[in-house]
């Protein structure tokens, strides 16, 4: 499901809802540049903050665990570039946009297997690499196989 954040600098927000239950996983894509200095949050005492020069990297791509209770633990936090040269700016706008849209719909392509627990959806959820899908999804919005996402790594939670 797509939301709206009234945040400075949000993009995109999407957020998945398993039928069996469970905690639900959010997707946000926050542009750079909009952000500059702003201190995000704190996770478990390191504070998540934007410096004030990214250059070149262009968008902040978070991937959360949401628990029922409202608590949250993420997955993942990168600085990625989403626009590397192109030249034409409606296409540098909106291929970020596409490529998290299409991150999104991954899990609806997940099957669970009922007789295999390892096969779980939530159990392959927890094995995606949201990273790698963003990269495969900019590099066929932007028409640039060897587009580099130069990512940096803000917060890695495994577990």
């Amino acid at each position: 499901m797509r939301l709206e954040r009234s945040i400075k600098g949000g993009i995109s927000t999407y957020r998945i809802v398993p039928l069996q239950g469970g905690f639900d996983y959010l997707i946000t894509l926050d542009y750079l540049p909009d952000l500059h200095g702003e201190v995000l949050g704190e996770f478990q005492g390191t504070i998540i903050e934007i410096p004030a020069n990214t250059y070149p990297l262009t968008h902040r791509f978070a991937v959360w665990r949401v628990f029922p209770n409202g608590s949250s633990n993420p997955i993942g936090i990168w600085d990625v570039d989403l626009e590397g040269f192109c030249q034409n700016s409606s296409l540098r706008e909106l291929a970020p946009r596409r490529a998290v849209a299409g991150v999104a719909l991954v899990p609806l392509s997940l099957i669970a297997s009922f007789k295999n627990p390892s096969l779980s959806w939530q159990n392959q959820m927890e094995r995606v690499d949201w990273l790698g899908l963003l990269k495969q999804r900019i590099q066929g919005e932007l028409q640039n196989p060897n587009h580099n996402l130069k990512a940096c790594i803000i917060l890695h939670n495994a577990s």
